[in-house]
């Protein structure tokens, strides 16, 4: 099972570098994609991703892979998320601190989805999510931008018919 989880990104990733698509498309589309897996829009990722790119006229594909590469973090997401609303809480309190620890008793089914919880959650955990994603996609996309200047020149090297 974890065999075919690795072999269908690899897959995914080889067709992402296989594009044939402008190098700085290929990387803008991921690392907007990337941006977005890290902000907690649970819904509005894919669709936020798709649109951006097409708006800036990168990779939409590019895009949805992107998004789609948070799947691999899936088993420690809870901890991210944990991390990315310490860091929004620490940066709107006033003096500075951190939140109060976690109990048992904090998690109310009742309370969840309160209105006067989605300011006081959301609004941290989006702050923590873009100051996550603002480093995670400016690496993704060099990263990304290397690799598939590399894949291609390789390719040139390989077919007869010139490339540009």
């Amino acid at each position: 099972m974890i065999r075919n989880f690795i072999r269908h990104w690899v897959t995914r990733f080889h067709e992402l570098l296989d594009a044939r698509d402008a190098p700085h498309a290929i990387a803008g589309g991921t690392a907007i994609g990337v941006f977005f897996g890290f902000l907690p829009v649970f819904g509005l990722k894919t669709l936020g991703a798709m649109g951006v790119s097409l708006l800036t006229r990168c990779s939409v594909i590019a895009s949805v892979i992107g998004v789609s590469l948070h799947d691999i973090l899936l088993p420690i997401w809870p901890l991210i998320l944990r991390c990315q609303f310490q860091i929004g809480f620490w940066i709107l309190s006033h003096p500075h601190h951190l939140p109060p620890r976690l109990t048992k008793n904090d998690f109310k089914i009742s309370e969840l989805l309160q209105w006067d919880n989605l300011f006081d959650i959301g609004l941290p955990l989006l702050l923590g999510g873009v100051i996550f994603a603002i480093p995670a996609s400016l690496i993704t996309y060099g990263v990304i931008l290397l690799v598939v200047k590399m894949r291609q020149a390789r390719r040139c090297r390989n077919e007869s018919d010139p490339c540009p």
